[in-house]
């Protein structure tokens, strides 16, 4: 068994760990872009709701009527922020996991490149012994 033949299962670890890392960050990007989604979302209905406020309060309204919409504000706000911080914590887990798919896929890639040396030096000395080979053949001939 050759260095190469060696190294090969490490090298397909190291790939498919890099796979999984890949899979995970692609995960943690889809679920900050949900949750952004979400948080947009959120803030143009509170930009509606507001506006509806607005005009509300032009044309009159009970103080009852006023206390909801301002409670109902209040429960809005609150939301925004909650999403905010789900957004923030999103966007840390995909940071975290886009660190951990670079690394892997460092290590995956210097694998590769070990592997493929090992294989060319193999090539070369092999190389080198059906030269000596022929070389040693041509004097035996002469």
């Amino acid at each position: 068994m050759t260095k190469s033949d060696r190294f090969r299962p490490l090298q397909q670890v190291a790939s498919s760990r890099e796979r999984d890392a890949a899979r995970a960050l692609g995960e943690s990007e889809r679920r900050r872009l949900e949750e952004s989604q979400r948080l947009e979302a959120l803030r143009q209905y509170h930009a509606e709701y507001l506006e509806r406020f607005r005009s509300a309060q032009q044309r009159g309204m009970t103080v009852g009527q006023l206390l909801e919409y301002q409670a109902f504000l209040a429960k809005l706000d609150k939301a925004v922020d909650h999403q905010v911080e789900v957004v923030r914590r999103c966007e840390a887990e995909a940071g975290r996991r886009q660190e951990a798919w670079r690394d892997k896929y460092t290590r995956s890639r210097v694998m590769d490149k070990v592997v493929d040396n090992l294989q060319e030096t193999e090539r070369q000395e092999g190389e080198r012994r059906e030269q000596a080979d022929l070389d040693e053949r041509n004097q035996r001939r002469r």
